[in-house]
């Protein structure tokens, strides 16, 4: 066997190495996927959104670190006047935040779906026996301009409600 046969070989095997490695790579970077970012301020828009709402401007100005998402959604009357408002935070590890808070007990929650492209968030409030709350998911069109907000009521028959927000430019 020649010098260069053996060098020929050796060269191949490093080639099909490297190339097996790079596939693996490859294919473990498609499998992580990044986790959906909502950051931004959003508007409501009433045409696509269940009627519940429909008297206000809805706004949600939301905020997002890789451990943390806090919502603030505003309503405000025609004339653009802020009627209410309110705030919620959650963690993004998985783990339930409950918090003692006028009497109750308050428990905030945040999953991501499998994919990562959907966050779906559990508050509930227990006052001694009654518990009360609502379970939301968002979710972004593939070009990141439309926010799809549904809310649930925990209890099987309460009210569910479909939101969708537009990015304001």
């Amino acid at each position: 066997m020649t010098q260069y046969g053996f060098l020929n070989r050796r060269n191949n095997l490093i080639f099909k190495s490297f190339l097996i490695l790079s596939l693996i790579f490859y294919a473990s970077a498609l499998y992580a996927q990044t986790t959906a970012d909502f950051s931004g301020v959003w508007a409501q828009d009433t045409e696509k959104s269940d009627d519940f709402y429909k008297e206000f401007n809805v706004t949600c100005n939301i905020t997002q670190t890789s451990q943390t998402i806090t919502i603030k959604t505003t309503f405000s009357d025609k004339s653009g006047q802020e009627v209410t408002s309110h705030e919620k935070s959650f963690t993004l590890d998985g783990k339930e935040v409950s918090k003692e808070e006028e009497g109750g007990i308050n428990k905030e929650l945040a999953n991501w779906s499998p994919d990562n492209k959907t966050l779906t968030t559990k508050s509930t409030r227990t006052v001694g026996t009654d518990v009360y709350g609502s379970t939301t998911s968002y979710s972004l069109s593939d070009n990141g301009l439309v926010l799809t907000v549904k809310t649930s009521d925990i209890n099987p028959s309460g009210l569910s409600i479909t939101q969708v927000f537009n990015l304001k430019q």
